[in-house]
């Protein structure tokens, strides 16, 4: 606790506007870091397991109601051939879509409800008490719920942005292979049509950065989302390469653990008992290492903007 309370800036250096809440003060930009705030990565935990629960139990549901009766459950699922699966899918068709949707339902609203717990999670780490002690759940979530508006503005302005980026990076890269297949042939005219939909794509993150940086310039200095996205653009641009390789090296490590426990579950096949509980727990903790990653990028948008931009005009 002492090492905390050194690192949160004297109330009176924090500017009222810059404040969520008059019992919240700013800590050091150096103290802006997710390792300092596990139990607020376990609360972006518990909400994304409630979130998975929600979605999956149709699901579940109606592989309980189509196998209950089989000696191994839903088991059968899993057989080589996927003979059992395709029948599934086939006769209880009507009972599928209604998973489709009611998964779709919430995903959509994990989406729109998940700027809650992104943004509390922000407010944590660069903000605490007047007391000098942690902001806490309750205060973290209070100063998110205040931001969610500038946060939905962010979350439609950047999809929109990216959804134009993808979309034109597919029609630009399909129009290069159709051009140079006369010249280059098939199997270079579609290497090209890869190489050019990759820098699309990588575009993309880009874009994603930004928005990052868009919502870190809401927390720190409590503007609206049509600001925000003016000062993060503007704290992108003090750093580039720096802030997307930043990014992309903890996007990379995420992917690790996804693929080692995919490799364990086609291992593991359809068993269950110890097992079943043994692949749950991995894929718990592979939700649990992206979630750490992910807040750990999350600080670095944080001391950016507080540098780059310090207290910017109204």
């Amino acid at each position: 606790m002492s090492d905390y309370r050194a690192a949160i800036a004297p109330p009176d250096e924090t500017p009222d506007a810059a404040r969520p809440a008059q019992d919240l003060v700013l800590v050091t930009t150096p103290a802006m870091r997710a390792r300092r705030h596990p139990w607020a990565i376990v609360g972006v935990w518990a909400w994304q397991a409630a979130l998975a629960l929600v979605a999956s139990w149709p699901a579940g549901s109606l592989a309980r109601a189509a196998y209950g009766g089989d000696p191994r459950g839903d088991a059968v699922l899993w057989d080589a051939g996927g003979h059992a699966l395709l029948d599934a899918l086939w006769h209880d068709s009507h009972g599928v879509s209604v998973v489709m949707r009611a998964g779709g339902f919430a995903l959509a609203a994990g989406i729109v409800v998940g700027l809650v717990p992104a943004a509390a999670l922000m407010f944590a780490m660069a903000y605490a008490t007047r007391e000098r002690g942690r902001a806490g759940a309750a205060r973290s979530l209070a100063a998110a719920v205040g931001a969610f508006g500038a946060f939905a503005v962010l979350l439609v302005a950047f999809g929109v942005l990216q959804g134009i980026v993808v979309g034109a990076g597919a029609g630009v890269a399909r129009w290069a292979e159709h051009m140079a297949h006369p010249s280059m042939g098939e199997a270079h005219a579609e290497l090209l049509e890869g190489a050019v939909g990759l820098l699309f794509v990588v575009g993309a993150s880009v874009l994603g950065v930004v928005h990052d940086m868009a919502r870190a310039a809401v927390v720190r200095f409590q503007v609206s989302g049509l600001r925000g996205f003016a000062l993060g653009a503007r704290a992108f641009r003090s750093a580039p390469v720096r802030l997307w390789w930043s990014w992309a090296w903890r996007t990379g490590a995420a992917a690790a653990p996804v693929a080692a426990a995919a490799a364990a579950a086609s291992a593991m096949g359809g068993r269950g008992g110890a097992a079943l509980a043994l692949l749950a727990l991995l894929h718990q903790a592979v939700v649990a290492s992206r979630i750490a990653l992910r807040a750990s990028w999350l600080g670095v948008p944080l001391r950016t903007v507080d540098v780059a931009l310090a207290r910017p005009s109204a």
